[in-house]
């Protein structure tokens, strides 16, 4: 360790135990084991030193914040899981002794230091509530929160209440051990903002059941609907839906539909393709959402669901063929890192479209092996054009290549 960042680490120290005033260069120097004159090589003076922690102290507890794209996505996923997130990573932060210990420094100079004060208003409250703000205003958009509540009077009710229990720990109960603190604001963290999203939270009277035979249609139209035009001309989709139903590699009672205000809005289905090793293994999809109800969070209900009803089955995996930036919310990972690989693609290299969620690892045994989709999912295309006559009329878009 340099000079310069021995005097940095006693200096946090000091300030953190004495208080930055009562502290001097030469109890810094004497710390380090330095002569006072040599401090002077690396900061200009104490306060420079004070500037320097403090910008540490904001890097360090914004480089990797949740930007609110990720943030969105994670919303997506549910509230708990937003939230948990953002939770684990910032008490991960404070954990770090020496983060630990600027923070008291802040809190406790704040009351008499000026540039410390300012920076509490500026740099840590009114950014941070101005993020959450942010937030809030986004989970209005996505009808998570009523339109009519406050985004700024939540904001501050949320943040003004865990700033309260680092001064109660920092301050008040000083000294006070620092990780079953860290426990308890998360537990107290979590509780705190269950009960205000609580009380802004918008009822949903979405259903998640079963699907029933006289869902049959309306289901087909709607993922004919949802994958028009997507990733082909027209879309198969409905049709493998149709099949599926009929073949012995359906898993009925995997096969959901999402309702709300008494019409399906979403869809889900498993089947059973073979894995070299183990012959029968559970593929998820296909998937969907109706357009006028995608990105407010119903498709990951749906799958949320699902899945936790094939870990109750005691599935050991499934995998799934799709957007690997989506699914790994869910916990999917490239199924390549396993030695499994999708059925006609290179073994050769990693598929990342092709993932798996493994519930039990002992199932694995890392032997080379390819997955085969159940056969229907090979469709005729005449087929597809025989079974679209039961449906509305939509025109197909072809792509035409320069």
């Amino acid at each position: 360790m340099s000079n310069k960042e021995k005097i940095f680490d006693e200096s946090i120290s000091l300030f953190s135990e004495f208080g930055y005033d009562r502290v001097s260069i030469r109890q810094i120097a004497k710390k380090v084991g330095i002569k006072e004159s040599s401090i002077y090589n690396h900061y200009k003076s104490k306060e420079s030193i004070l500037d320097e922690i403090l910008d540490y102290y904001i890097f360090e507890m914004t480089k990797e914040e949740i930007p609110l794209s990720k943030a969105e996505k994670n919303l997506d996923v549910s509230f708990d899981y937003f939230y948990k997130t953002g939770l684990e990573l910032y008490t991960s932060k404070l954990s770090e002794p020496r983060m630990m210990k600027i923070t008291r420094i802040i809190l406790i100079e704040s009351y008499h230091n000026e540039k410390i004060k300012e920076f509490v208003k500026t740099s840590i409250i009114k950014y941070a509530v101005e993020g959450w703000i942010e937030l809030f205003e986004l989970m209005k958009e996505k009808e998570l929160i009523r339109k009519d509540c406050n985004t700024a009077q939540l904001a501050q009710s949320f943040y003004y209440y865990g700033l309260f229990l680092l001064i109660e720990h920092f301050i008040i109960n000083y000294p006070e051990d620092d990780e079953e603190f860290l426990k308890t604001l998360g537990l107290k963290s979590e509780n705190h903002m269950k009960l205000l999203f609580d009380s802004v939270k918008i009822k949903d009277n979405a259903n998640i059941r079963l699907e029933c035979e006289k869902d049959y249609f309306e289901v087909e139209n709607l993922v004919r609907n949802s994958f028009w035009n997507i990733y082909r001309p027209g879309a198969y989709e409905h049709l493998i839906v149709h099949n599926l139903r009929k073949d012995k590699s359906f898993i009925k009672e995997l096969a959901y539909v999402i309702e709300k205000d008494g019409r399906i809005i979403g869809h889900i289905n498993y089947s059973k393709g073979l894995l070299d090793y183990e012959n029968e293994a559970i593929i998820l999809g296909p998937v969907c959402i109706d357009k006028n109800y995608q990105n407010k969070g119903y498709g990951s209900k749906l799958i949320g669901f699902t899945l936790k009803l094939i870990e109750k089955q005691n599935m050991p995996y499934v995998f799934v063929v799709g957007d690997e930036n989506y699914y790994r919310r869910f916990g999917f990972e490239s199924a390549s890192k396993y030695n499994i690989f999708l059925e006609g693609t290179d073994t050769t290299e990693e598929n990342p479209f092709f993932m798996i969620k493994v519930f039990q690892h002992d199932k694995i045994n890392f032997k080379k092996a390819i997955f085969s989709n159940p056969d229907l999912f090979n469709v005729d295309e005449r087929d597809v054009d025989e079974f679209d006559k039961k449906f509305e009329f939509k025109e197909k878009k072809f792509w035409t290549h320069n």
